[in-house]
């Protein structure tokens, strides 16, 4: 076989494993908790059990790996390790290995951009472009990364902050306190939408363990960096402060996210016309002039005028 080619075949070997390393250690798996509480089955019997196992017993591995990857280039002050931290807190991870994972996958996959630029400067014959170009892409691939899971969590602490609102409004006026509500709603919504899910319930084990509840409404509102939860929060302890009806907040804030969201996605239907004025200008024009202009032209060509 060509060497080239097995080249170009462990190279590609080695991509996959870096992606499939992203997608088991960082993006993690649900879909077994959804369809165990679907199907009321308990996640210790049967094939859950076995999946488990399975998951328990190679995910580590990957860990030992991206841990030792990272240990040499893991920051040093806490600064810079306090801003990585609340960058992965932004999209929902909280896993207290997630920095160095993080970092581990920043250095495994700068090796393999620089083995893919390399290969491909070989066969381009542009090794001094296409060498840094990988390095680089490979180096910054998890900041992306995080930067889309970051937008995504956003997106959909947004979305289903609406839904849950209503959820504590039901459940405030049926008698339970803000605390039962939040952990009632958070154990409602863990389907429809587990991030809000999550940063409830994080919230409600801050208030058990000793911590006030305008601490961790506070906590809270820091925690995901959303403008949504951090008007919540602030609508809350305003509320609890003055003694107002939290009821009625809670209605009145739920009407008011639910008027945002409408003004939001009319305001994304008015910028789709100027968008498609770009593909329009650059793409379907030039094409429309060409098959109307160009029998046209080629008659005006073959014609005794041009000759």
């Amino acid at each position: 076989m060509d060497p080239k080619m097995i080249l170009i075949l462990c190279v590609a070997s080695a991509i996959a494993a870096a992606g499939y390393f992203l997608a088991t250690v960082l993006l993690g798996s649900n879909d077994g908790k959804i369809r165990d509480r679907l199907e009321k089955k308990n996640p210790i019997d049967g094939k859950a059990s076995v999946a488990t196992d399975r998951r328990s017993g190679f995910t580590p591995v990957l860990q030992r790996i991206g841990s030792a990857a990272a240990q040499p280039f893991m920051p040093k002050n806490r600064e810079t390790q306090s801003s990585l931290r609340k960058q992965l807190a932004y999209a929902g991870i909280y896993a207290h290995t997630a920095p160095r994972l993080m970092t581990g996958a920043k250095v495994i996959l700068l090796l393999v951009g620089l083995v893919g630029g390399y290969v491909i400067g070989t066969m381009t014959a542009s090794m001094f472009l296409w060498l840094p170009i990988g390095g680089l892409v490979g180096y910054l691939g998890p900041m992306f990364w995080l930067k889309m899971k970051i937008s995504e969590n956003q997106k959909a602490l947004t979305y289903g902050l609406p839904d849950a609102l209503d959820l504590m409004v039901v459940c405030v006026e049926a008698g339970l306190t803000v605390d039962a509500a939040m952990q009632r709603v958070g154990d409602e919504m863990k389907i429809a939408h587990p991030a809000l899910s999550r940063e409830l319930g994080i919230a409600h084990m801050e208030t058990r363990v000793g911590l006030s509840r305008a601490d961790s409404f506070k906590n809270l509102a820091t925690r995901t960096n959303n403008k949504a939860v951090q008007s919540l929060t602030s609508m809350l302890i305003q509320a609890e402060r003055f003694g107002t009806s939290i009821a009625t907040a809670l209605r009145v804030h739920s009407d008011s996210l639910r008027i945002m969201r409408q003004q939001a996605a009319e305001e994304t239907a008015s910028k789709a016309s100027v968008k498609m004025s770009f593909p329009l200008v650059l793409f379907i024009f030039p094409a429309t002039f060409i098959v109307l202009c160009g029998p046209t032209v080629v008659n005006l060509m073959d014609s005794p005028i041009m000759k």
